[in-house]
């Protein structure tokens, strides 16, 4: 058994110190003629036939004192004064007083009074990372039995304060023996302060060291003063390293609807060195319960991730009749990551988040849970081949609305691809000048997946598999770009796409005309009535579906030319520079067939009332697909044309008498085509779109419009007559929208007022743990109590042209806020989310609450007025005695109530 370091401490003073004496550091050392005959050095016996006693010492010993070191040979004693320190390897004891009884085999350590009179330089022992204070060290080493007075030692974040320690050294012949202390008047605290502000007070306590600790009934203490809180034993595993152990409950709640609960009790286990498991529930006495399982994993250079499951079952009793209901929802969340260092051509990774009946909104009340209405899935295995241009991935995804509670996911999700490859390319041709063919380019890709769509709640049944749709798609595309006249870029394309599928449509028109009769009796004559019959429907069409392969394909060719024309303003003073307009335009020809054509069966054309035989509509026998349908809109032989405008401005800078360039807009495209095959309306409606950035990124516009060369006629649809011949312009307008969004952060608005750049922060729970470490800092400026606050504002405009008339509406408009004001060091506001609504006139699920820091204890409280929900606490700050706390708090269920 390794000694422990207090004993062997003891041991230096008592063996070490005698053998290595030196005379007192403030005696003056005189002149001493050595009188011994000299001694021969030979060695007379080989070095290897030497005896070390077993007591011997494997390290040197420092034990200097500051004052002196005496040895009283008549007394038997050795003293050592101010700052004395006796050093073993990672073992010290400081004392400013020291002494060595070797006669009655005791050894004591204490304070010592300094120059005022006043007690000082108690004894400070240290053991590697181990470190405890105490005001008197008594200890018998022939007994192996030591008293400690006064001792504080921090274990962890737990300090412990104790007024007496016996110390009991273990016979180091039995491997079974162990140390023992025996303390009495302990009090066990997180409180860094000399006088702890509470702590749990024991007046016995056993304690087998890297073992276990054995309390007597235990008593709450807060500032000084005992509380009713009482504990009859307690029972403490303390081996190092991970163990299994008890989950303390993170609230006690009493709610009217579901009775008394706790929350969050469970239970932790490490299953490995590289796996842990926790079982968490929330129990109600009237039989509502969650019950949720989190793990995490991690091995290093190979991966690491989360999961977690959760189930929550409601029971509610109706209060008109009595009748009891039950509601259950479920969640599973896993996040996996694989080391980039783990395998050169394999990944695997991604993120699953998947729950039913709105279980985040049920569970939980923060505006971030409440608030998210949309949950993506990607989980996805890649494979790269690094000796060919090849890609393969299989994946599960998923996306689920929880406003309509619909639930999309594909799985398998396959797909193989490869990279973009030279067919014609020579190899080995050297400084050859490259040929035309030479940058011809191909590329395939093929992907098959399978999606099942249901609602959350029908997400498991068979019918969701049933109804599954399954397909595979195929592309292959050519291409290639090279220069003409010197400044013209020329690309030609071709593509093909194949799609197959196992089920379609097959649509027929059933005649048959539904009538219902109508009875209209006389009330002064029953025997009178009247039959009227009306006739509901013309017919109608009845949709099958057919199983079976089937699938289409889809052409295309293109040729394209493109060019960069550059257009600048200089100007010689001035805050203004010089501007910069740069213009890219495009012109391209497009060719695809006629997928409309009945000879290909891709789409059907039927007859949809018996009173109209010539109106038809049509209808795709691949509509629904998981890749969709072939283009209904006819064959296409269309001239393309664009133009990407970018504006610049270069402006100086006083400050450091440099100019800069400035993006005054980003890219204002316009866009349209002349589709050479169609009969009618060739033109295509005119497309303008732009986003500038203003403020250094804090405001963003987004504009869209749309013009027309044809006129509508009286039931709003186009017409093959052009604007300009009907009194109107050569482009008509017909909508508008403008967008504007902004974020202003406190980072933002000093990187335009003080030309300070904008602070990233990438870890927010590591910033606000160092405010936490260093709460003195000083504020630097107003703008500093809002360092981690946002305010966003999105607003959006939209203009109608609808007969004759330009319809405005705003149909955004909306503030949000959210973040932590920091009144003082002690006091902060905290805001979940907190906005208004102008369109629908309506606060947007207000989140609000307060933080007041009491050193060791902590006070908040978070208020959701929407639901009617708001928790507040008085707890000590995280960390092994945060399960005390005084909770109080209303869930949704009663806040639902409470609004009745």
């Amino acid at each position: 058994m390794k000694p422990s370091g207090l004993f062997i401490i003891f041991f230096l003073c008592v063996f070490a110190l005698p053998t290595l004496a030196q005379r007192p550091v403030d005696t003056p050392q005189l002149p001493v003629q050595d009188t011994l005959p000299a001694v021969d050095t030979t060695l007379s016996t080989p070095p290897g036939s030497y005896k070390v006693s077993n007591s011997g010492l494997e390290a040197p010993v420092v034990y200097p004192a500051r004052d002196s070191t005496i040895f009283d040979n008549l007394g038997k004693k050795i003293r050592m004064y101010g700052q004395a320190k006796v050093t073993y390897e990672e073992i010290s004891l400081e004392a400013n007083y020291i002494e060595v009884d070797y006669e009655n085999q005791i050894i004591l350590a204490s304070g010592y009074p300094d120059s005022s009179g006043t007690m000082a330089g108690f004894p400070v022992f240290k053991d590697g990372e181990q470190e405890f204070k105490a005001e008197k060290i008594r200890y018998n080493y022939d007994t192996e039995k030591g008293i400690v007075y006064d001792v504080t030692t921090q274990q962890e974040d737990i300090i412990v304060h104790g007024g007496m320690t016996k110390f009991i050294r273990g016979d180091s012949r039995d491997t079974t023996s162990n140390d023992i202390l025996y303390s009495s008047d302990a009090l066990f605290t997180t409180c860094t302060l000399d006088e702890p502000h509470f702590g749990i007070h024991s007046n016995k306590q056993k304690v087998v060291p890297n073992k276990l600790v054995i309390v007597g009934p235990s008593n709450l203490e807060i500032m000084g003063a005992p509380t009713p809180v009482w504990l009859p034993f307690g029972f403490f595993p303390i081996t190092s390293g991970r163990r299994s152990g008890l989950l303390f409950p993170n609230d006690f709640e009493y709610s009217q609807t579901w009775g008394f609960g706790l929350r969050g009790v469970g239970w932790f286990f490490p299953l490995s060195d590289n796996f842990n498991l926790e079982l968490r529930s929330d129990i109600y006495l009237k039989g509502t319960f969650g019950l949720s399982a989190a793990s995490t994993y991690r091995k290093r250079y190979k991966y690491n991730g989360n999961i977690r499951v959760g189930f929550d079952s409601r029971q509610i009793e109706n209060p008109s009749d009595a009748s009891i209901s039950r509601n259950q929802s479920f969640s599973i969340q896993w996040s996996h990551r694989q080391d980039s260092r783990a395998h050169p051509t394999n990944s695997f990774g991604g993120n699953i988040n998947i729950q039913t009946n709105n279980y985040q909104s049920r569970v939980f009340n923060n505006a971030q849970n409440v608030l998210q209405t949309q949950l993506t899935s990607n989980m996805t295995f890649t494979k790269r081949w690094q000796d060919a241009p090849l890609t393969f991935s299989a994946a599960f995804n998923h996306s689920q609305n929880t406003n309509n509670r619909q639930v999309t996911i594909n799985f398998p999700d396959l797909r193989f691809q490869t990279q973009t490859f030279y067919p014609f390319k020579r190899k080995g041709t050297g400084g050859n000048q490259e040929r035309w063919y030479e940058t011809i380019n191909m590329r395939y890709s093929a992907e098959a997946k399978n999606r099942l769509t249901a609602t959350d709640t029908t997400l498991f049944d068979a019918s969701t598999l049933e109804n599954a749709q399954t397909g595979m798609r195929q592309d292959i595309s050519m291409g290639s770009t090279f220069k003409v006249l010197q400044y013209f870029n020329i690309s030609p394309n071709v593509s093909y796409q194949e799609v197959w599928n196992l089920r379609s449509l097959d649509r027929t028109f059933d005649p048959t005309l539904q009538i219902v009769a109508d009875t209209l009796f006389n009330p002064d004559d029953p025997s009178d009535f009247v039959v009227e019959f009306d006739t509901i429907s013309f017919g109608q069409i009845n949709t099958d579906t057919l199983r079976g392969f089937r699938s289409w394909r889809r052409y295309s060719a293109g040729l394209s030319l493109n060019t960069r024309i550059f257009g600048t303003l200089n100007f010689r003073k001035g805050f203004l520079r010089g501007l910069r307009h740069e213009i890219r335009p495009t012109i391209s020809l497009s060719y695809s067939p006629n997928y409309l054509d009945p000879d290909l069966g891709y789409y059907q054309e039927l007859q949809s009332d018996v009173r109209f035989p010539d109106q038809t509509q049509t209808f795709s026998v691949f509509q629904g697909a998981i890749f969709g349908a072939p283009p209904r809109s006819g064959q296409q032989f269309s001239l393309n044309y664009s133009l990407n405008n970018i504006f610049q401005a270069k402006v100086y800078s006083k400050r450091d008498s440099t100019s800069k360039k400035v993006k005054l807009i980003d890219n204002l495209f316009i866009s349209g085509n002349y589709n050479f095959a169609a009969d009618t309306l060739n033109w295509s409606p005119v497309s303008v779109r732009t986003t500038a950035r203003f403020f250094k990124g804090i405001t963003t516009l987004g504009f869209n419009a749309t013009f027309d060369p044809y006129i509508l006629n009286e039931s709003g649809r186009r017409i093959n007559e052009l604007s300009i011949n009907n009194g109107g312009g050569v482009l008509r307008f017909d909508r508008a929208s403008l967008r504007a969004t902004s974020n202003i952060t406190v980072s933002k608005l000093r990187s335009i007022f003080q030309g300070k750049e904008e602070e990233v922060v990438t870890d927010v729970s590591e910033r606000q743990r160092q405010r936490r470490l260093n709460p003195n800092r000083e504020e630097q400026d107003f703008l500093s109590l809002f360092e981690n606050f946002s305010i966003s504002h999105n607003i959006s405009f939209d203009w109608v042209r609808r007969e004759e008339k330009t319809e405005f509406m705003v149909s955004t408009n909306s503030i949000n806020c959210r973040g932590q004001i920091q009144l003082t060091k002690n006091w902060a506001i905290s805001v979940g989310n907190f906005g208004y609504d102008f369109v629908r006139n309506g606060l947007s699920y207000p989140s609000v609450g307060f933080r007041r820091d009491l050193h060791c204890w902590e006070m908040d409280m978070q208020w959701q007025p929407t639901r009617g929900t708001y928790t507040f606490n008085i707890r000590v700050k995280p960390g092994t005695l945060d399960f005390i706390k005084v909770p109080y708090q209303r869930n949704n269920i009663d806040g639902r109530n409470a609004f009745r």
